[in-house]
């Protein structure tokens, strides 16, 4: 089994973990890293099956990662219940945001160095 199917699968299994707690309990703070991940694994999952990273590959991950924070940053604005009750989650999860974007940032400005368009 290829590599990608591997992490489509992990994805979809992680997606379904993040969103059957979403249905029991109405918090969102806890599972947004888990389907934001999952996201992220069965976007990185389908270009690896298809076997080229090229420019939409990264534009694909960075809509995903901008996704994650306007949710950080409507959280934060307006103070909602997922901050005041936990904020040190909410801290781990804005490092977190600022890491991946540092990591794909840097990727795609190496792979813009290379020449590999």
């Amino acid at each position: 089994m290829k590599t990608g199917s591997i992490m489509i699968i992990m994805g979809c299994i992680c997606l379904v973990l993040g969103l059957f707690p979403l249905f029991l309990y109405p918090e969102l703070i806890s599972n947004r890293f888990f389907m934001l991940g999952a996201i992220l694994l069965i976007i990185i999952g389908i270009f690896r099956n298809k076997g080229y990273f090229n420019k939409n590959y990264f534009m694909a991950i960075f809509s995903v990662i901008a996704l994650w924070g306007l949710m950080l940053l409507y959280i934060f604005l307006f103070r909602t219940s997922e901050y005041l009750e936990s904020t040190n989650i909410f801290y781990f999860q804005m490092l977190l945001f600022i890491l991946l974007v540092i990591f794909f940032g840097r990727a795609y400005i190496l792979r813009l160095k290379k020449g590999d368009l």
